[in-house]
């Protein structure tokens, strides 16, 4: 099992800014996780889509595109839910980049919770 690494992840990560259009891709944990959580917070879901993935590497190279784009639609709605205050998990892949796993969905409240009143 390839190391893996979970991070809390609060609002003045995103102060460390992170890369935009045309940048490196990012060296550290620290740096995937404030690239990914910009583009969560941009609703950009291609750059999102740059920094997820697993060991394996990013999920757009085994997944088809319409599950991706799915999956992380739905992420970006919980993430931007809950403020960017969740355990994130981050992987190595074998080739050194670290990309975003994901998170527990079913720890973060429902966001469509607060419409059903």
């Amino acid at each position: 099992m390839r190391p893996r690494l979970t991070v809390l992840v609060a609002l003045g990560c995103l102060a460390c800014g992170g890369a935009g259009p045309g940048k490196l891709a990012p060296q550290s944990p620290q740096e995937t996780l404030a690239q990914f959580m910009s583009a969560v917070k941009a609703n950009d879901l291609e750059g999102m889509r740059t920094l997820w993935g697993s060991e394996r590497g990013l999920a757009s190279s085994h997944l088809k595109s319409t599950d991706v784009n799915q999956r992380l639609a739905v992420l970006q709605i919980y993430l931007n839910h809950v403020g960017y205050r969740v355990p994130i998990e981050l992987a190595r892949t074998k080739e050194g980049r670290w990309l975003v796993v994901g998170t527990d969905l079913a720890s973060i409240p429902n966001p469509a919770a607060a419409c059903k009143s």
